[in-house]
């Protein structure tokens, strides 16, 4: 079942897009008591080929995870629901490709090295995720990650930000874990004890 602070997420980050530029910066985070993105990042990508294509759902407007990965040579397809933000990623990081697209819809055709949903698959409700997911997971190429980040146990929860309600979803632990092994990926990390998953689809074998 839907809720309505979950229905008012797309429209909350295109309203207030000029706010979440400036609240999320340009800086990738590794202060004390949150996640170091940049040793995220590292994991995420280790081992990936020169030029590898990352699609990043829920791009934001490309900063600072969109521009890190540009800046470290990779080729970067980015996806967000508000066009504001997509705007502000064409026009500040002119070396990714940038679209307008929920998460919720198709994803785009092909396979891509490096799957990334960093703070942003956990503003779909636990259903929408039990769909999405298994969707991004089949968009990983051999021998390519997913990372996403997660709450740490099934249900709902409401934060605020800018004065609004701000919604997160998650699914437990084990039903992530289930549905990334259903999906032929190895965990490499596991969310339940840092709220970051990583997974790897291994590479076939030769015949």
């Amino acid at each position: 079942m839907s809720h309505p602070a979950a229905d008012r997420i797309v429209g909350l980050y295109e309203d207030k897009a000029a706010d979440w530029i400036r609240d999320r910066g340009a800086a990738l985070y590794s202060a004390e008591g949150g996640l170091d993105e940049a040793k995220w990042l590292d994991l995420f990508v280790a081992d990936l080929p020169p030029r590898a294509s990352i699609l990043d759902v829920g791009c934001g407007s490309g900063w600072p995870m969109g521009a890190a990965l540009l800046e470290r040579g990779f080729r970067v397809v980015g996806r967000d629901s508000s066009p504001a933000l997509i705007a502000h990623a064409r026009q500040t990081l002119p070396a990714g490709v940038w679209e307008t697209a929920d998460m919720r819809a198709p994803p785009p055709d092909g396979v891509f090295d490096g799957v990334l949903a960093w703070h942003s698959l956990f503003h779909l409700t636990p259903e929408d995720q039990g769909r999405v997911l298994p969707a991004l997971a089949r968009l990983v190429a051999d021998g390519g990650r997913l990372m996403f980040t997660s709450g740490p146990a099934h249900g709902e929860t409401l934060g605020e930000w800018r004065g609004e309600p701000l919604y997160h979803g998650s699914l437990d632990p084990a039903a992530y874990r289930a549905l990334l092994i259903e999906a032929g990926l190895s965990v490499e990390g596991d969310g339940a004890a840092t709220g970051v998953w990583l997974a790897r689809r291994a590479f076939l074998s030769a015949k």
